[in-house]
């Protein structure tokens, strides 16, 4: 079955300085109907994505003068959300789990399959679309507001920017208060059943959240050790009898 169900084209800015492997993957991502853009150099392809409209980034890490985790940390702290994949050769445990803490929405190592990776690509284009096309109700348990149609909370009226992951976590956590979730429950809540992401990066993910949220907030998220992590409901305060 092929990939499928995405309204195309879709454009991809691909950031990659390996030339045969740029023009591999522009010919398969252009032959499944993407539109493509490209850039050889980090500084180059942030400055693209920062003025272009892309409905995903695929990065490599280690490109010339700005690494592909470090086009991704500045294109989130400047508020942009786009999907972003890393296709790299740099497959240790904390690299993967650096790539997700600094915004990534997939990590796929090299050498790779195309088919997979255009599977992959499909299916983080689709909840992309999904989520824009969902009205989700915002949320509030205790200090905790969480926006419907943005990754941005509020902790006591101050704005808290989350990463689309962070966001995604804490929208589980906070729709079934008191529900302990399995970090495999997370896991495919994020990234679907047949996501190969280590239960660590939902670990990494929740110590950035708690930070986060600050200390009040964030001792909120509670780990369940042995099975993984709940939102608690903070104790309703008295009210102050007015009669008394």
């Amino acid at each position: 079955m092929e990939p499928g169900g995405i309204k195309k084209p879709t454009s991809i800015l691909v950031v990659e300085d390996d030339v045969n492997i740029l023009n591999l993957l522009s010919a398969y991502l252009e032959k499944a109907g993407h539109a493509v853009a490209t850039a050889k150099d980090g500084g180059v392809g942030l400055e693209m994505a920062l003025n272009g409209a892309f409905d995903l980034l695929v990065l490599d890490v280690m490109v010339p003068h700005k690494a592909g985790t470090e086009i991704a940390s500045a294109l989130r702290d400047n508020g942009c959300l786009t999907p972003i994949l890393f296709l790299t050769a740099l497959g240790g445990e904390t690299d993967i789990l650096h790539g997700f803490g600094v915004g990534a929405d997939d990590y796929v190592v090299k050498p790779f399959s195309p088919r997979e990776l255009l599977v992959r690509i499909d299916a983080i284009l689709r909840r992309s679309t999904m989520q824009r096309a969902d009205e989700e109700p915002r949320l509030e348990i205790g200090p905790i507001q969480l926006d419907g149609a943005q990754p941005v909370c509020q902790v006591k009226g101050t704005s808290v920017e989350l990463t689309p992951i962070e966001y995604r976590i804490l929208r589980q956590l906070m729709g079934r208060p008191n529900r302990v979730f399995e970090r495999s429950s997370l896991i495919a809540g994020i990234y679907g059943n047949d996501a190969a992401v280590s239960p660590k990066a939902i670990d990494v993910h929740i110590h950035h959240l708690r930070a986060k949220l600050g200390d009040e907030a964030g001792e909120m998220i509670q780990t369940v050790r042995g099975f993984g992590y709940k939102l608690t409901v903070p104790p309703d305060k008295p009210k102050s009898d007015d009669n008394a």
